[in-house]
């Protein structure tokens, strides 16, 4: 295993993704990391859809580029009004992007142990008041034309967008009680520990609220695994990984 997601086909009744990787812009040689997911990985998969009535779309990632991630959606949204019925998995940790991707799913499942990330979109910007501006209008697009829409497509009945929009500013950390309060998620009795979906330190610096335990276990056990510099072989260091990926499960 060197990878933390992979496509496959069951028979020819169903499809099962694994995202267990940031959703990143741009085509494969943009990938950083074999776990790294980009748009052309799902349209390949479901190129070859075949006669599969069902997709079961397995998460746990940080997120990544709300551009890919709407056109994950938009593929997504083609195949379901063919008829086939997309069932997520909320593994561990659907943060950012994955948090809302699932949102376009008939059905949404998650454990004991899962959390859902949602917070604002977040870019960079350089230049002149404007430039500034302008940024921030495509940010508040993305917000209002995007996340939105999918967040209250699964809303539960009472749920306003406001109470959404108030939990985006505050980068919001909900666990399984709080997720299936605001949105139609079925909770499974199993119950799951987060598998290594983070292997990168630079992650902590990008989210403010990130619960104590959480990023207890990844400072413990994560990045001093990719921090090793006497592994130098990449295959090595792939398995140590997904050594690691199994062992927290």
């Amino acid at each position: 295993m060197n990878k933390f997601y992979e496509f496959k086909n069951i028979g020819e009744k169903s499809l099962d993704i694994m995202l267990y990787g940031e959703i990143i812009s741009g085509g494969a040689e943009n990938k950083w990391d074999s776990s790294d997911v980009c748009f052309q990985d799902f349209k390949d998969a479901l190129d070859n859809i075949g006669n599969a009535k069902t997709i079961n779309m397995y998460i746990n990632s940080i997120g990544g580029s709300v551009i890919t991630s709407q056109g994950i959606v938009a593929m997504l949204q083609r195949v379901k009004d063919k008829g086939v019925i997309i069932n997520s998995y909320i593994d561990g940790l659907g943060a950012s992007c994955a948090s809302f991707l699932p949102m376009i799913s008939n059905n949404i499942y998650a454990y004991n142990s899962s959390l859902l990330m949602i917070h604002k979109p977040m870019s960079g910007a350089w230049g002149n008041a404007n430039d500034m501006q302008s940024t921030i209008d495509i940010l508040n697009k993305m917000e209002d034309s995007v996340m939105l829409p999918l967040y209250m497509s699964k809303a539960k009945e009472g749920v306003t967008e406001e109470q959404i929009k108030d939990l985006l500013a505050k980068e919001t950390w909900l666990d399984s009680k709080e997720m299936s309060d605001l949105f139609n998620i079925i909770i499974l009795e199993e119950t799951k520990d987060l598998v290594a979906c983070i292997n990168d330190k630079t992650i902590l610096n990008s989210y403010k609220n990130i619960p104590t335990d959480l990023k207890a276990k990844l400072e413990k056990e994560i990045i001093p695994l990719v921090e090793d510099k006497t592994i130098q072989d990449k295959e090595e260091l792939e398995l140590l990984q997904a050594k690691l990926q199994l062992a927290l499960l």
